[in-house]
């Protein structure tokens, strides 16, 4: 498919004389001459072969032959080869009698079956994200359907045999032993995309159980370019003034008020002549009409593309009009339409020597795994003012190339380019809810939807300002052009299409985790509600086991069992009670996880009796207890090629049991030091202390304040009140939530700590992303995810914390679960991943696929305490002025306990919620003065909590 325009057919382009010719004849004419496309299409353009052709490109199946559509499924793999060729990347290699056998993790099979010229970058992009889980099927004989257990009349779609993308552009012919379970299907195989070609990819997408993009169905929407005037008006996106004869409409038009467009309905194409010739001259008419030169004249519908049948008018010459209205109708397959338009003169360029030059832009629009558009490529091509102006006959490039040749200012294109990638990322919006209100039978599918479009505009005066006109939206075989430009411009390759791949990665993931039953060990606490808000978004069923009935997650989760788990010292026996009850049940769980500190041995250890995939019983056990997490890492002393040995993120560290203990322990611990419960969490009963009669004093105090569970609940006393001394480390706090699979390190997320509070270790204030340098940042990823494989941790989501010292990272502690508080939201929000997901997924056995890494926006926040804040939090004016902080999305609000009463006494407090601010343009400076001034205004920087300081660290 090229470029669609509108700028095609004139008169002039046929070098008559006159007019003469009948318009219908003309149609006619230039109708047959496209019909010859169909022929050329994705044949092979080269003047030599320069790659091996003798490759199995036949069915898998020995029984079935390749059928009459796929006669030319050797031009398809030479078209492909051409391009690899010609950009140095390697020939593909036939495989094809060593078939694959090796199941993938990852859960992904994208299917993309189409010849590769129209979406070789999707492919390559593909390659890239998911290498190995990017297929290119030449043919539905590479394909089988078989009746799916998601529901009645649906089919599941298997791939014996693909062409498959792996990375930096290698690729393969593969036969699949056992064949691979379809997650994603795109479909070009259609009339409109081959140009009649075929048709056969019709029959495969139907009734498909997996998510698909752009169905047969909903092109007919989005290409319909009646209702993408509809949507561009929605939108507030200039268009132009529209007259419409639909035939035989399938849906309403619901045209916006005010909205400069009016649709005819017709029925039938005889006996309309009068009726149409009425209200064309009706709209001639219109004072905002009569002020054009020109009309255009041409066809709405999924076949009508590449500039095909359309004409231009002097705006004078009326029955001319009419006339090429009436005899286009007639050329009409049911629910197509003609559009009578507007003609927006083509820019006048300031250069004399462009004069009789013009151009088209297009804009591409993908839909982000968040489910909200974003504009990732704009590109233009340079034509003769009256000549068709599209792909197939100009080189793409970018509009601020082509402004700067118009000699366009710089503040006038800046103000265009961000007003229509803001008007087409809102066009791309209103598809997204139109689809959400059709049934699955008019989608086409029960994962049909449309995720890329691009849209089409020109540049013309509207209200005496030179602004962008939107012409029509194009579904998703539009990449053609971006494609070619992003060829021309090797440093841009994948721009257009990244985000679409992203999003089928995810679509793929969510596919395979749907209907799974995850067992969750512990409900947590207040600030764990968002994981019962949002699990069942992602497909799965949940069963909670938890002691307390009362809890949020016991009414959300699928199944609730009520079980008293809070002697950890029992968990071996815990972990067998409970999987007794799962059998009674007769409940068999695909995954365990858990989100609670507490819990993290019994649900490693459930995980290994039943073989699920988790962190491990034993490193569980390593993790929770801390001074045997650092006394294993001081163990690592060996060279590591490509690492730092691993002893050098430890710290030393002595268990405390009794007084005479202190002694031996100061004997290899210098003061000051920390006082720490073995296995706490939460910063409680964490304390600095100076001298050997304090570390007594605060031993003592410790020891018979903290005993049990009922003393404070969730810190890791179910697991005993063992007290540790361990050396201070000195330098900034960090956290690094990791994700970790089969040993290799998927994604790591740094955050920065503001000073803890003193006389204690309490989180004060957060930054994200960190605001260390690259190297630094590289340090705590990289020593993070040794920390955790050295002990063992080699599956799952964990939490990190760790100081940067000026000799380089020390450990303080891991959290063998994810990361609390407000980070799950924090990170959704600067980078558009969820751990909570990601979390599920590995329980699941799924290696997330996570390759975007670039943050959106910058977040910066601080702690509330009860014990400092009550008074303003209770405030009615302050609440008030939150809230509506909150609701205008100026500020994320995480609340971590219920109430401001159950924050915990002032020596052993935790936070009640933390209050932070978003900055779009990653500025941190701008990012803390939004804070302060916000939290002065609230009253919560004080002389005792006084924020310049506790965001002191956090610097550009």
């Amino acid at each position: 498919m090229s470029l669609s325009t509108e700028e095609s057919i004139s008169f002039s382009n046929l070098n008559l004389k006159d007019n003469s010719l009948p318009v219908k004849n003309h149609i006619l004419q230039k109708q047959e001459e496209l019909s010859h496309k169909a022929v050329e299409y994705t044949t092979t353009c080269g003047s030599y072969t320069a790659w091996d052709t003798d490759v199995d490109l036949s069915p898998p199946d020995p029984s079935v032959s390749l059928n009459k559509d796929d006669v030319n499924i050797q031009d398809y793999y030479n078209a492909l080869q051409y391009s690899l060729f010609e950009n140095n990347l390697p020939e593909t290699v036939d495989r094809t009698k060593q078939p694959r056998t090796r199941k993938r993790d990852t859960e992904v099979a994208i299917v993309v079956l189409a010849s590769p010229v129209e979406c070789l970058a999707i492919l390559l992009e593909g390659g890239r994200q998911c290498p190995g889980d990017m297929l290119l099927v030449l043919s539905p004989t590479w394909l089988v359907k078989e009746k799916s257990n998601k529901g009645e009349g649906l089919h599941s779609l298997f791939v014996k045999k693909a062409i498959v993308f792996d990375r930096s552009g290698t690729t393969y012919v593969d036969v699949f032993e056992k064949p691979r379970r379809c997650s994603y299907f795109v479909n070009f195989f259609t009339k409109a995309i081959t140009d009649g070609q075929r048709n056969d990819g019709v029959e495969v997408e139907q009734d498909l159980d997996c998510p698909m993009s752009s169905s047969v169905e909903l092109c007919k929407y989005v290409d319909d370019k009646l209702l993408s005037r509809i949507w561009m008006a929605e939108a507030g996106v200039n268009y132009p003034e529209t007259l419409a004869i639909a035939y035989k409409p399938s849906y309403e038009y619901n045209i916006p008020k005010d909205a400069n467009m009016k649709v005819l309905i017709v029925e039938n194409k005889n006996g309309m002549d009068n009726y149409i010739e009425e209200n064309v001259r009706q709209f001639l008419n219109m004072e905002r009409v009569k002020s054009f030169d020109k009309i255009v004249v041409k066809p709405s519908g999924t076949m009508w593309h590449g500039s095909r049948c359309v004409t231009f008018h002097k705006v004078k010459n009326v029955e001319e009009i009419c006339k090429a209205v009436i005899d286009l109708l007639t050329l009409l397959e049911l629910e197509n339409t003609v559009l009578v338009e507007t003609f927006y003169q083509p820019v006048e360029a300031a250069n004399p020597e462009l004069a009789d030059y013009s151009f088209r832009w297009r804009t591409t629009v993908c839909r982000r795994i968040d489910d909200t558009p974003v504009t990732t490529q704009m590109v233009c091509g340079i034509g003769l003012k009256h000549q068709p102006i599209n792909g197939d006959n100009t080189i793409p490039q970018t509009f601020e190339t082509t402004m700067k040749m118009w000699n366009m200012a710089d503040d006038d294109m800046n103000r265009l380019l961000d007003k229509v990638s803001t008007g087409s990322e809102k066009i791309m919006g209103r598809i997204i809810e139109y689809e959400r209100g059709l049934s699955t039978d008019i989608k086409g599918g029960v994962g049909a939807r449309t995720e890329l479009i691009g849209i089409d505009y020109v540049l013309g005066m509207v209200d005496g300002q030179l602004e962008a006109v939107g012409i029509e939206v194009n579904s998703h075989d539009c990449t053609i052009n971006c494609q070619l430009f992003e060829f021309l411009n090797p440093h841009r390759q994948g721009e257009a299409v990244k985000p679409l791949v992203e999003t089928m990665i995810r679509r793929s993931q969510l596919f395979a985790m749907q209907d799974k039953l995850v067992l969750v060990v512990g409900a947590g606490g207040f600030s764990k509600k968002f994981i019962w808000e949002s699990f069942r978004s992602f497909g799965i069923n949940v069963v909670l086991v938890e002691p307390d009935s009362a809890s949020f997650g016991a009414s959300r989760c699928t199944k609730f069992i009520q079980y008293d788990f809070l002697d950890h010292k029992q968990d071996e026996a815990h972990a067998t009670d409970i999987i007794k009850i799962l059998k009674d049940e007769g409940l068999v769980v695909d995954g365990c996880v858990t989100f609670w500190e507490d819990c993290g041995p019994l649900a490693a250890t459930i995980c290994d009796m039943l073989k699920l995939n988790g962190p491990g019983k034993r490193p569980a056990h390593v993790a929770k207890k801390k001074s045997w997490t650092q006394n294993v890492l001081r163990s690592r002393t060996g060279d590591i090629p490509h690492f730092p040995r691993s002893h050098l993120y430890s710290s030393l560290c002595c268990s405390i049991k009794s007084e005479s203990d202190v002694d031996k322990a100061l004997e290899k611990i210098r003061l000051p030091a920390v006082l720490k419960l073995e296995y706490g969490s939460s910063g409680v009963g964490v304390k600095p202390v100076a001298d050997r009669v304090e570390c007594i004093n605060i031993w003592q105090q410790l020891s018979s304040m903290l005993q049990s569970d009922e003393d404070h609940p969730g810190v890791g006393l179910g697991h005993g009140n063992d007290i540790m001394l361990m050396e201070r480390i000195d330098g900034t706090e960090h956290d690094i939530d990791i994700i970790i699979f089969q040993r290799q390190l998927i994604a790591a997320f740094v955050s920065d700590n503001g000073p803890t509070r003193k006389g204690s270790y309490t989180e004060t204030a957060a930054l994200l992303p960190t605001c260390l340098p690259l190297d630094r940042k590289g340090q705590l990823i990289t020593s993070a995810y040794q920390c955790c494989t050295e002990i063992g941790l080699v599956t799952g989501v964990f939490n990190v914390e760790m100081k940067m010292t000026k000799t380089g990272p020390k450990l303080i502690e891991i959290n063998a679960r994810m990361g609390g508080f407000y980070l799950r939201d924090w990170i959704k929000t600067c980078y558009g991943h969820d751990l909570l997901l990601y979390a599920f997924m590995v329980s699941l056995g799924i290696r997330p696929v996570i390759t975007n890494m670039e943050p959106k926006c910058t977040l910066m926040g601080m702690m509330c305490l009860s014990s400092v804040h009550k008074q303003q939090l209770k405030n009615p004016n302050s609440l008030k002025f939150l809230n509506a902080l909150v609701s205008g999305n100026i500020i994320r609000y995480n609340q971590i306990e219920a109430s401001l009463e159950d924050c915990g006494s002032a020596d052993e407090e935790e936070p009640f919620c933390n209050i932070a601010v978003v900055d779009l343009n990653l500025n941190t400076n701008r990012a803390k003065r939004k804070l302060i001034n916000i939290c002065t205004t609230l009253g919560l920087s004080t002389k005792t909590y006084d924020l310049h300081y506790l965001l002191s660290d956090f610097k550009e």
